[in-house]
């Protein structure tokens, strides 16, 4: 049985995206934000990194008689690797490039909800 997409076929476009996705976010980033937004860049050697540890993790070792596709702790490693990357760019996004001061919500939403009561209001 023959697969749809090869081990090589796959590696190439890994590859090609990371490259793509580097020079997007680079250009996007850029002209959106300036210097800050090149951080956009990291996202193409990222996805590469990435790739590269789940191919490790999914390994199939037939002298050992590793095979990590199937193995639960590598699903939930990978999971919780995910969870804790996001977290970690989240906040590394916001430090480099996120608002300065925060937003006080309840201010906004009192004035809308009270303009609203009066549209109501003045309907009927």
């Amino acid at each position: 049985m023959q697969e749809l997409v090869s081990p090589q076929q796959s590696e190439t476009l890994v590859a090609v995206a990371a490259i793509v996705l580097a020079l997007a976010g680079a250009l996007l980033g850029f002209r959106a934000l300036g210097k800050r937004g090149t951080v956009g860049a990291l996202c193409g050697p990222l996805v590469w990194l990435l790739w590269q540890a789940h191919k490790y993790l999914t390994r199939y070792d037939p002298q050992s008689g590793y095979f990590g596709l199937d193995k639960v702790n590598v699903l939930l490693g990978e999971v919780v690797g995910f969870i804790i990357l996001g977290a970690v760019l989240g906040w590394g996004w916001n430090r480099i490039g996120g608002r300065q001061k925060p937003l006080n919500l309840s201010a906004h939403s009192t004035e809308d909800t009270q303009i609203n009561s009066r549209e109501n209001n003045s309907g009927e």
